[in-house]
């Protein structure tokens, strides 16, 4: 994709620039990310998919940290997968404004929120 930014006030200013994001089953994180050097979990990498980037405790799985927020903010618990839209670590810097998670429910609705 392409992000652009422009403004005008209090000093005009313009950029453009392109981006890639990563679509992740989170239950495969560690399994995508294991060819050493290329594409590494919790480890330097061209690509690398750091725990601590994410959402919560970095001792627990992301999976469980995204389904409490869930539960706690909608009342709802996803009980099937879950995807993430995100950006990586790359050549070892994260930049990564906003990350997306898609939460299923066991029979495979996504699961609705306002929050």
């Amino acid at each position: 994709g392409r992000v652009r930014h422009r403004r005008f006030e209090p000093v005009g200013n313009e950029f453009a620039y392109s981006v890639f994001y990563f679509f992740l089953d989170l239950a495969e994180i560690p399994s995508l990310f294991r060819l050493p050097g290329l594409f590494s979990f919790n480890r330097r990498g061209l690509f690398a998919f750091h725990r601590a980037d994410y959402l919560g405790d970095p001792a627990r799985p992301l999976d469980a940290e995204v389904r409490d927020r869930v539960e706690k903010e909608t009342g709802q618990r996803p009980a099937g997968p879950i995807r993430l839209l995100t950006q990586i670590r790359t050549f070892g810097h994260c930049f990564n404004p906003v990350s997306f998670y898609y939460c299923r429910s066991e029979g495979g609705a996504l699961v609705r929120s306002r929050v």
